[in-house]
């Protein structure tokens, strides 16, 4: 697994190299981290697709959670989330499967990933995802979690969404 920062080279349209650097994210990305939502969210056909976090819960995640930052030429490509394995996390997703304590210390949530419209199909989300799992792996989680938009579980005020599931 790669660790954190480094540099990922990939094309543009017009077979070019571009650059992505990858990095931890810090509180000092907030102000980036809310501009990509309200530019994911107003791409989106259906609005409701998405379930948007408030300035709060981004302060949250980028104090607490893992949070990777994808950036080219200085400007934000993507940014993903991953809720550690901590058994007594209200935010982590084993709770919806009454998992006990020792299977939360197992299980990580793969909460959150945005790439910008203008750097989508690059394999950002699948570095971010491979990155995820690693770290996850070198905590001693064997599970991962994460939500899709189609209706299952009540999460995010009420908003239904699968559960899926991903053992290693």
């Amino acid at each position: 697994m790669k660790t954190l920062p480094f540099r990922y080279e990939v094309m543009d349209g017009k077979g070019e190299s571009m650059f992505i650097d990858f990095r931890r994210a810090t509180t000092d990305d907030l102000d980036k981290v809310l501009a990509l939502q309200n530019e994911i969210v107003e791409a989106l056909p259906d609005k409701d697709l998405y379930a948007t976090f408030t300035a709060e819960e981004s302060l949250g995640q980028l104090e607490h959670d893992i949070c990777i930052m994808a950036e080219c030429n200085g400007e934000v490509a993507g940014y993903s989330v991953m809720i550690p394995n901590d058994p007594d996390s209200p935010e982590n997703y084993g709770k919806y499967f009454n998992y006990d304590r020792e299977q939360m210390a197992k299980t990580v949530s793969m909460d959150l990933t945005m790439v910008a419209p203008k750097y989508r199909g690059r394999g950002i989300q699948r570095i971010f995802n491979k990155l995820r799992l690693g770290m996850a792996s070198e905590m001693g989680a064997t599970e991962a979690l994460t939500t899709i938009s189609v209706d299952e579980r009540e999460l995010y005020g009420g908003k239904r969404r699968y559960i899926l599931r991903k053992e290693f």
